[in-house]
């Protein structure tokens, strides 16, 4: 079973470009399994407890759950330290969910976002850098790759985040300098999204 991850900015396309590729996959008789970062933490989770939303993502059908959360530009120094227990405890229980999908003969996780996101987000909450000591526990995927795209080109698009303009200059400034401790495979986004496909499809 091969894990691919794609990384980026909110509104760069990844889910565009993780949807390509389930349909792609499926068309070829191979077995996917989608996955979301945010949707799988136990943080967003116990969010949603009280509601008739799936309880995790496992418990889905391999496809994307409805989303609670969304990212936000500012965080009390308590939440932040919530993030970092809940990003621990997801590494972990991400192990364990790779493993029941072998069993079960998965071909593909599908990531829109991962781990590396996580760490992203987190940094630009506390407004420093941030490397958890757990980093190496880390399940790396097969191919990981970030989707860059210019922040006045999202801001274009249909639907651009709320955060605006600046919350994308600086999170674009972030993933650019953690790219050289992730090490992911950067793509242009700022092209036609069947270009886009074809050239991550190239690299599998």
């Amino acid at each position: 079973m091969k894990i691919i991850s794609i990384s980026g900015l909110d509104g760069s396309g990844k889910s565009t470009q993780i949807q390509l590729l389930q349909e792609y996959f499926e068309n070829n008789n191979k077995k996917v399994f989608y996955f979301h970062a945010v949707e799988f933490s136990i943080a967003n989770i116990i969010a949603r407890r009280d509601t008739s939303r799936c309880v995790s993502i496992s418990q889905c059908s391999g496809r994307a759950c409805p989303s609670t959360t969304k990212d936000v530009t500012k965080a009390s120094w308590f939440k932040i330290q919530l993030r970092k227990v809940a990003l621990f405890i997801d590494i972990f229980r991400f192990k364990s969910l790779v493993k029941k999908l072998e069993e079960k003969n998965y071909d593909y996780i599908l990531t829109d976002r991962y781990f590396y996101d996580m760490i992203v987000n987190i940094a630009y909450l506390s407004k420093k850098q941030y490397i958890p000591f757990f980093f190496s526990k880390i399940t790396v995927p097969d191919h990981k790759f970030y989707l860059s795209v210019e922040p006045d080109n999202i801001m274009r698009r249909d639907n651009p985040p709320s955060q605006g303009l600046q919350y994308l200059q600086d999170k674009k400034e972030l993933f650019d300098k953690y790219n050289k401790i992730f090490k992911l495979t950067k793509i242009d986004g700022n092209r036609d999204k069947q270009a886009i496909f074809e050239e991550i499809k190239s690299l599998i």
